[in-house]
């Protein structure tokens, strides 16, 4: 073999260890999307330090042609002062309809009669479909402030293997100090 030959396949041999070393598939362990991502949405409200917000995931839609279950949810680039008290899943039905955006109060307390939350380790979404839950985020503000909670991570396994991938939230909260006697919000179940 000549050198040109060599240096060439030492080249093709780099670039193709380089592309597969830096190109994660869903479900190597690795980012992979396997469920749609939302975008052209924004949100928001005001709330105070006493207040437990509730945030909806979007959606969960598979794009994928193997069964996705989901091991966990967290939030993306979090102030300390945002303290997150559950991430529980909830039924689609005809009482909750869409599932939540944003809304004041603590579901898993006040709505577990007529909404059972459910670990988000029961979502096992089939291929190419919709999941017949849905994600809600509970959470409080240490301090008042404006945050932005722009994406969360879901941790899932597909055809056996462990992926992630990110989410869109766009969310804006503004909290305010609560007077002493203020009593949490809470928009009904």
């Amino acid at each position: 073999m000549t050198r040109s030959t060599l240096t060439s396949l030492a080249g093709l041999l780099t670039a193709v260890l380089l592309a597969v070393g830096c190109s994660p598939k869903s479900g190597s362990g690795g980012e992979g999307v396997v469920l749609t991502v939302a975008t052209g949405f924004s949100q928001g409200m005001p709330a105070t330090t006493s207040d437990v917000v509730d945030l909806g995931l979007p959606a969960l839609h598979n794009i994928s042609g193997h069964s996705v279950g989901l091991r966990g949810v967290s939030l993306v680039s979090v102030p300390n002062a945002v303290h997150v008290r559950s991430v529980t899943a909830y039924l689609y039905t005809s009482r909750n309809g869409a599932g939540l955006g944003i809304g004041h109060g603590d579901w898993q307390k006040y709505c577990r009669k007529r909404d059972m939350p459910q670990p988000v380790t029961d979502i096992v979404i089939p291929p190419h479909s919709d999941s017949k839950l849905f994600v809600v985020i509970a959470m409080t503000f240490a301090r008042p402030g404006s945050y932005y909670l722009g994406r969360a991570k879901i941790y899932y396994t597909t055809n056996g293997q462990p992926g992630w991938q990110y989410q869109s939230l766009y969310t804006t909260i503004v909290i305010t100090a609560a007077r002493k006697d203020t009593k949490p919000a809470f928009d009904g179940c």
